[in-house]
């Protein structure tokens, strides 16, 4: 009553690739594939399925190659067959060309995808595009960290331009300054006026700042006043006042030159790291995150159009001697898909619901970074509120060349927790607007929007909002509804930790846990 296994072979019997679903060895799996196409040779009928006296073939033809199922012989064959057909249009979606090079090129690819259509033997209820989705996984934290990286470039390359600038203005100063003065050589200051020599500055002084204004210390001498020692030629005459208005020159100054300039050039190169704001929950060992992320489209009478969940367990080790530890989870079958880790034992998750790793004597990282050890994913359909843990309903009427908007929300039976930073985003950038709820805000009016921000809701309570604003019905819409629910007890997806216990002692371990529920695309349409 189960498919056995999943394989791609040649004409031969030689297996490209195979996915068990059952308990089977690799020779046994290796024996079977090897008699499909002896059965195959004696097989006289026009059907695409062949028997031995243990199991049943279910098979189709791709180029060369066939991909077949192994499944017993009491199996349902018009299911297998449909399961198959699925199977083909997987792996033809995967592949460019059919050959042994392109599926050793997507091998991981296609497992995947066999791992989503079959679990423990038995179909899953997903289409095509459903596998396709669930195989691009897209990554909102990684989004988000591609965003701050690139903020990152573009602040150093805009203190890169500044740094530049200042030092080409510097440069600048320099030669204006060397030509007014007929060059260092010709500028009349030497040993005998009692101040410093070129010698002495051909290394910055102590209290030289390559970023500020140069203003050095009065040079003590002990030679005649400078008044007496008037310089010759078309040098600077001391005294005067320098003809660049960015520099004044006195009697105490010693002229800068390139020498003295030099560090300025061997500055140019440094670029300050932008500081970030480190906002890491504290580890104290062992941090478990639960995070979830739910997608929802509500209409205006407050159907649900369409949901969907995403979720990440996310495991934090900073103690290398808790690191030889296994996750012990509770989690519920109604809708919901999970994919492990893939350094994770997938048939311990299966039969027994705990996280650990292939190599039971292999630690966890104890880098103190988070790594993703299970992802979940569930598709809510129409009116299905099992995804959704808030609902809304719109009342409009027109009041002249406004709308009167009240705006009705409530948490749904599937979600028994409270809910906070709730914002709801009009999408109409006008100043016309009056509130009259006395339980919301208007905290910011942008291009985007108004935006109107309710502090909470609790279980058992029902929010209005209630407003009017200068614009047409049909511009109110969509209304994008953002909202936290920080450590609830309970998750959408069914996930709750246990405990965390050591493998070799199967002791509990000590560890915190944190879990959130936000939102990704609200929309009231």
């Amino acid at each position: 009553m189960a498919i056995l296994a999943a394989s791609i072979i040649t004409r031969s019997g030689k297996a490209i690739l195979s996915r068990q679903f059952r308990d089977l060895t690799k020779n046994r799996v290796t024996e079977l594939l090897a008699n499909f196409p002896t059965l195959l040779s004696e097989n006289n009928t026009q059907h695409t399925t062949v028997e031995d006296e243990h199991v049943r073939y279910v098979y189709q033809p791709l180029d060369e190659l066939y991909i077949l199922l192994i499944t017993n012989r009491q199996s349902n064959i018009l299911q297998d067959i449909d399961t198959l057909k699925l199977f083909a249009e997987t792996v033809t979606s995967l592949l460019r060309v059919i050959n042994e090079h392109e599926i050793f090129d997507h091998a991981f690819e296609i497992l995947s995808a066999f791992d989503e259509i079959v679990t423990l033997g038995y179909k899953e209820n997903l289409s095509l595009s459903q596998i396709q989705t669930f195989l691009e996984m897209h990554s909102y934290e990684e989004a988000v960290q591609e965003v701050i990286e690139q903020n990152k470039e573009n602040q150093a390359t805009e203190e890169r331009k500044r740094k530049a600038k200042e030092i080409q203005r510097r440069e600048m100063d320099r030669r204006a300054l060397i030509q007014m003065g007929g060059g260092p050589g010709a500028s009349g200051f030497g040993g005998g006026m009692g101040g410093p020599s070129m010698d002495s500055y051909s290394t910055p002084p102590a209290h030289y700042q390559p970023q500020q204004s140069y203003s050095p210390a009065p040079v003590e001498s002990a030679a005649a006043p400078v008044k007496k020692a008037a310089p010759r030629g078309r040098g600077l005459q001391l005294g005067k006042a320098s003809k660049k208005p960015a520099f004044e020159q006195t009697a105490s100054e010693p002229l800068i030159t390139q020498e003295t300039r030099a560090p300025v050039v061997q500055q140019q190169q440094y670029v300050p790291e932008p500081v970030v704001q480190d906002d890491t929950p504290v580890n104290n060992g062992i941090l478990i995150t639960l995070e979830e992320k739910v997608t929802a489209e509500i209409d205006r009478e407050g159907g649900i159009v369409s949901s969907e969940l995403k979720g990440v367990l996310q495991l934090r080790i900073n103690n290398p001697e808790l690191a030889l530890a296994k996750i012990l989870l509770e989690k519920s079958d109604s809708g919901v898909v999970f994919k492990t880790h893939p350094n994770v034992d997938r048939n311990l998750f299966t039969s027994s619901s705990a996280i650990g790793l292939k190599n039971p004597e292999k630690p966890f990282p104890s880098n103190d970074q988070n790594l993703g050890v299970l992802r979940w994913r569930g598709a809510g359909k129409a009116d299905d509120n099992k995804f959704v843990p808030i609902t809304f309903s719109a009342w409009l009427s027109a009041n002249g060349d406004a709308t009167d908007v009240t705006l009705e929300f409530e948490l749904t039976d599937s979600y028994n927790e409270a809910i906070s930073n709730i914002t709801v985003l009009v999408p109409v950038s006008t100043e016309a607007v009056e509130l009259k709820s006395e339980g919301a805000k208007i905290s910011d009016i942008t291009q985007e929007g108004i935006f109107f921000s309710i502090d909470s809701l609790s279980p058992g309570e029902n929010g209005v909002l209630e407003f009017t604003v200068g614009a047409p019905e049909d511009a109110l819409f969509p209304i994008e509804v953002s909202f936290v629910s920080e450590n609830p007890v309970n998750t959408l997806g069914g996930v709750k930790v246990l405990d965390v216990v050591s493998v070799e002692t199967e002791e509990s371990l000590p560890f915190d846990q944190l879990s959130e529920l936000s939102t990704e695309g609200y929309f009231v349409v």
